[in-house]
């Protein structure tokens, strides 16, 4: 019995050398990036200060408000909207990146210039009213200066949907 154990435990151990040596060889063969290389090739990466701003915009945060609101009854988002915040002037844009609806469609809006929706905070609870102003949601325990990962309560008002409760998350990304 010492015989066939020790006969397992050598193939096991073959087995695992073999494994480690073609995870060793995918990573050794796998292309590299040579970073040197690659960015003096881009010409907005040379040393010309028109290549600088961009780079610094690039990594500027980015505020996102992603809103999701479902039927009474059904906790199934009925409509999700997903926003970039932009803080060009006095009071916050709401920039529409998407509308999602229930059945998996996605109304992507596409670059510049997105549908601006208007913030309104003279209201016990902030407003961001659609360009139209066929819809509005209400942003209940909004702080647009406080971002995370917490949800908070928001309310959809249009004809089309009638009145969806819902909830909202303010994020960078």
């Amino acid at each position: 019995m010492t015989g066939d154990r020790m006969t397992r435990l050598g193939i096991i151990a073959v087995g695992a050398a073999a494994l480690s040596a073609v995870g060793a060889a995918a990573f050794a063969l796998r292309p590299h990036r040579d970073r040197s290389s690659s960015d003096a090739a881009k010409p907005e990466a040379g040393n010309s200060e028109a290549g600088k701003p961009a780079a610094t915009a690039k990594k500027a945060a980015v505020s996102t408000l992603y809103c999701e609101f479902t039927n009474f009854a059904d906790q199934t988002p009925r409509v999700g909207f997903y926003f970039t915040i932009e803080q060009d002037g006095q009071k916050p844009v709401y920039a529409q990146i998407f509308q999602r609806e229930q059945d998996g469609t996605q109304d992507d809006v596409g670059s510049a210039p997105r549908p601006a929706w208007s913030y309104d905070d003279t209201q016990s609870s902030p407003v961001i009213h659609s360009p139209d102003d066929a819809m509005q949601i209400n942003l209940y325990d909004y702080d647009p200066k406080k971002t995370g990962s917490s949800w908070f309560e928001a309310g959809l008002r249009s004809v089309r949907y009638r009145n969806l409760g819902g909830k909202c998350r303010h994020s960078t990304a």
